[in-house]
């Protein structure tokens, strides 16, 4: 029984990093920003782009909820015109997660 239950756990453990989204992992905790996509931002214009954020929570792997989308984000901005996109995913080991889509735009 004991053997089981440990096969099971470690079966749940391994399903559970591989569903993680960021490409720098930690096993404890990740913060991690990484671009999604970009379309023609310059330096000289970044300061003036309009940012509009979503985000959705991910806990214990089981409950899932919020809208990490680009269309919830560049409605709450009011962007017209995307420049580039990035996501941070922050985790807790398996416990608390949460992403964060940023859309940079005019």
């Amino acid at each position: 029984m004991k053997k089981n239950l440990s096969l099971l756990f470690f079966t749940g453990l391994l399903l559970a990093f591989i569903n993680l989204h960021a490409d720098a992992m930690g096993l404890i905790y990740t913060n991690a920003n990484y671009p999604v996509t970009a379309t023609g931002a310059t330096t000289k214009n970044l300061e003036s782009l309009k940012e509009g954020k979503s985000s959705a929570i991910n806990i214990l792997g089981l409950v899932e909820f919020g809208d990490a989308g680009v269309n919830k984000a560049t409605k709450e901005a009011n962007i017209k015109k995307i420049n580039f996109i990035d996501v941070n995913e922050k985790t807790y080991f398996l416990f608390f997660s949460r992403i964060t889509t940023t859309v940079y735009g005019e």
